[in-house]
Parts: structure tokens; sequence; C-alpha cells
């Protein structure tokens, strides 16, 4: 097996995610991604250099900017269920598998399953001979998954001459890091918390003390601010500088941190932001690597005049890719910096996460 194969079967099987960060945060050093949302229902991140088309038959087909890449074609074919001959992923897989052998040197080198959006994706991957786009007969390796949606099969594909198959290997994996999935019905909205609700604070009879669902305003009063977060999050505080207060899920890597820092003068929130990326940031593991995304407003801290903005960035721990999403503020010569973090494929942390960064506030809510 060849030595770039065998390595993307590892990232495959690593356990918790197929998301290979080193690669991930090596795109995300140099490109600016662009989300790329699909009507069927789902969503994934592709360099903004990258270029998209949809053929005749509706195949969704993304390829590289240069000519070093032009060859390197990532298909994502949309199979509605209720069409479809084969009823399972593992039927569309086999079905494929046997188009991939009738290809001149068709083989399979390796086959498999790989978590992928919730759900474990089968996979496998083969090396057949094709012509490239100048017609020159070349040995190309090709990677082929199947992903389930409440309506459809993604039948996801990557293929790429051997020479340059590892060089663009990365934006697959991208591709298939980031693939987010809408559900069958969208939940209903969480309710907002009663406007008489006290803090948590005043005694665990308040709320369900094991509840990820139900939501407690937490008030530091220390350094004012609020904060709406799962009832069964655990709270510590370090006074130290830079002051921190840590709410953690008691099960799982999900949590949020809010620090404060103390400044010589309200200095411009996007200064404040490059400045901690640049002498803390790198010190949190869930924090890394800045992702190349737009950096967007948060919905407001409740002082008229005074604007966050969000980033979002991600790390590694036990070979698990995690993702975390942090608004930066800045009031009174106070910096604020609020980060959520949890398992990148985890949909339900990531909600929990982004909801308790965007509540957010420097007054009452």
């Amino acid at each position: 097996m060849h030595t770039p194969v065998r390595n993307f079967v590892a990232g495959l099987l690593m356990a918790g995610c197929l998301l290979i960060a080193a690669a991930a945060a090596g795109l995300a050093q140099d490109v600016t991604f662009r989300t790329y949302k699909d009507v069927a229902g789902f969503a994934c991140e592709f360099p903004s250099d990258w270029t998209f088309e949809q053929a005749r038959n509706f195949d969704r087909i993304f390829t590289g900017p240069d000519e070093t890449a032009r060859d390197a074609t990532i298909i994502i074919q949309v199979i509605e269920q209720d069409k479809a001959a084969e009823k399972t992923a593992g039927g569309q897989l086999e079905a494929l598998r046997a188009q991939l052998l009738r290809a001149p040197d068709g083989r399979i080198l390796d086959q498999g399953a790989a978590p992928i959006a919730a759900q474990q994706a089968p996979y496998l991957i083969a090396a057949y001979t094709a012509l490239d786009t100048a017609g020159v007969k070349r040995a190309f390796r090709h990677i082929q998954m199947v992903v389930t949606t409440p309506r459809a099969f993604l039948l996801m594909s990557y293929s790429a001459p051997d020479e340059s198959f590892e060089e663009t290997l990365k934006v697959f994996q991208n591709c298939s890091a980031t693939l987010e999935i809408e559900p069958a019905a969208a939940p209903a909205p969480e309710a907002a918390p009663p406007a008489a609700q006290a803090p948590d604070t005043q005694g665990p009879a308040v709320v369900d003390p094991g509840s990820e669902e139900t939501l407690v305003w937490r008030h530091n009063a220390d350094r004012g601010f609020w904060i709406a977060v799962p009832s069964i999050w655990s709270m510590k505080t370090d006074a130290s500088e830079p002051y921190s207060v840590d709410m953690q899920h008691p099960d799982r890597v999900e949590g949020v941190i809010v620090f404060v820092a103390a400044l010589d003068d309200d200095t411009p929130v996007k200064d404040y932001a490059d400045a901690w990326e640049q002498f803390v940031a790198d010190k949190i593991f869930f924090m890394k690597e800045r992702l190349a995304v737009p950096e967007v407003g948060h919905p407001g801290v409740g002082l008229p005049g005074t604007q966050a903005i969000l980033r979002q960035y991600q790390g590694e721990i036990n070979g698990a890719t995690v993702r975390s999403l942090s608004a930066y503020a800045v009031h009174d010569r106070h910096g604020f910096i609020v980060v959520g973090y949890h398992f990148l494929g985890d949909a339900k942390g990531e909600r929990r996460i982004r909801a308790a960064v965007e509540s957010f506030r420097l007054s009452a809510p």
C-alpha cells in the first residue's frame, strides 16, 4: 500500500474523528475558507480559490485553482433515498466499488468506516489508470465514502494522480471534517430563561442540576459579566492574572472559559484579539490554530457602543480535534475573552457552546 494511503487510512480510523488536525491547520495558515451550503441539506468548507460547478446530472464538482491541482477533483453526488436502488450506505458503496473495479487497472487498496458528521461513514480507497485533463494516461488514486443524511446519500469522492494525491488530500480531509448535515426537522428554539429566574448561585434547588438543556444565568460580580450555560456545568474561578472563570461539562471535552485581563487603556477590540492570539492563545490546546474564516460580530454585550467580535480556532487532544469559538470585547480598561470549546462533529455540543458564547453580556440580561 502506498504510504500516503496508509497514512490516510490511519487518520480515518483514529479514535473519535477523521479530522486530521495538522492538515486542516496547515490549510488555515494561508488560505481563506468559504462555506459551501447545499440545498440538499448539507454544508462543508473549501479553500476560497477552489472552483465549483454543478454538472448536468447535478453532481457537485470542486477543483483546484492551479496546474498542480487541476487534476485533483472532489465530487459530491446527492442520491435521494426514496429513489435509490440501494437503501443503505453500505449498499451504495458496494455499487461504487463495482464501478471502480471496472476501470482500467482498477483495484481496491483499503476499506473501512470513519466517524463523519456524527455517524460511521463507510469508505474505500482505490487505484486505477485514467486520462488527465491534458489527455495523458496516468495512475490515479481515489477515495470514496458514503454519508447518510435524513433525505439522501452523499457520495463523496476525492481523486488525483498518484504524484499529487498527497498534496491536495488535505482539502478533502477538511471538507469531510467540516461537513454539517441539517436535521430532518428543525428543533424547536430553546425558550429564553424566565425574566424572574435567579442565578444558579442561589442554590441547587433553582434548576435541575443534572440537565444539559436547562440554562442558568451566571453572574460574576467580580468582573461584572453574565453568561447563560447548561446547569450541569461546573464552575471554578481563578483570581490570578488574567482572571478566569472555568465552566465545564463533567464528562466531556465541552465548556466555556471567560478570561478577563486589565488593560492600560481601552484598546480597540480587534487589536486586543490580535494581541491575545500572539501572546496567549497558542498556550491553550483548543486555540492552537486560528481558522481562516471571516470575523463576525457578537450579537451584543448589552452596552451601547461596546462591540464584540467572534473568531474560530481548533486544536487536538488525544488524537481528536477540538473546535472553539471565541468572543472578544473591551470595556472600561478590561479585555474579555469568552472561549467555548467542543469536540468537532458533536453537533449538540457545538450548539450549546455557540449559545453560551453568544449569551455573554456586560449588563444584566
